[in-house]
């Protein structure tokens, strides 16, 4: 069932006829009078939107690309911050001059900017343009290659992108991200779910055992793998799951120094 943000997503991409893809967030904050500034803020926010009283006036600035800011990564930053302009409890925040720098691509914890990033995530991947999308894919199921190919098609982060896959639920899938050696977060479809294999907790290292703990130790030894694939049990992700084996896919995120993990399963 579509949710409230899945909903006003849509109504924005109906009203300004722009119900395709790939979606433009600079063509729709220029539709919507906002101002957009891009520049070099010294990594201080990926972006940020205010409110000029006086002017009457909503702007955009944002981080260029350049070093792990793909273009991906800068159009969900716009996106994320016309979440905060559409969805009515951000909206009235900003008219009242209260404004924040914001980390996107789901790496904060904060409920705002969570909310904010699933905004983005409706407004640049509706789900049922996103499905026909997956449709060209072998018969709909995707690996982080095939991912990776419908982010550069959709203009999206690859994160983002995958986050979407799972949310489809054309397949059981959990994704993890991890930094640094670290677990930081996960999703799962709704049908992983089903088979116990989705919890594991973060800020902690991964599994022993797992591909991804192999791809970090490969990293930590001074070489740069860009894949890693293959059949892993799956008790060394989880603690009670149903299914006999898992695959499971490891990948750097170019040179933003985080590691994307894809695991179905393989019985």
């Amino acid at each position: 069932m579509p949710t409230a943000s899945d909903q006003l997503a849509t109504e924005v991409l109906t009203s300004l006829n722009m119900w395709r893809l790939p979606v433009d967030p600079f063509e729709i904050a220029r539709h919507e009078g906002i101002v957009i500034r891009g520049g070099d803020f010294g990594g201080t926010f990926d972006a940020r939107i205010e409110f000029y009283r006086k002017l009457k006036q909503f702007c955009i600035f944002y981080a260029e690309t350049g070093g792990s800011r793909t273009t991906g990564r800068v159009r969900f930053s716009i996106a994320h911050e016309l979440a905060h302009f559409y969805l009515p409890t951000h909206r009235e925040r900003l008219l009242k001059g209260i404004m924040h720098n914001s980390v996107i691509d789901f790496g904060s914890r904060s409920p705002t900017e969570l909310e904010a990033d699933e905004f983005a995530a409706d407004l640049l991947m509706p789900m049922k343009l996103f499905r026909a999308q997956l449709n060209l894919f072998r018969n709909g199921f995707c690996d982080l290659d095939d991912l990776t190919r419908l982010a550069a098609r959709l203009g999206t982060s690859i994160t983002s992108t995958a986050r979407r896959y799972c949310e489809s639920d054309r397949e059981p899938c959990t994704i993890f991200f991890s930094e640094g050696g670290i677990v930081r977060w996960g999703h799962s479809s709704e049908d992983m779910k089903q088979t116990g294999m989705f919890f594991y907790p973060y800020d902690t290292a991964p599994p022993k055992g797992s591909k991804t703990a192999e791809f970090w130790s490969v990293m930590k030894d001074g070489r740069q793998p860009q894949k890693m694939s293959g059949r892993v049990p799956p008790e060394a992700w989880f603690q009670w799951p149903r299914a006999s084996h898992l695959w499971e896919e490891v990948m750097s995120l170019g040179n933003t120094g985080r590691v994307i993990t894809q695991l179905t399963p393989d019985d």
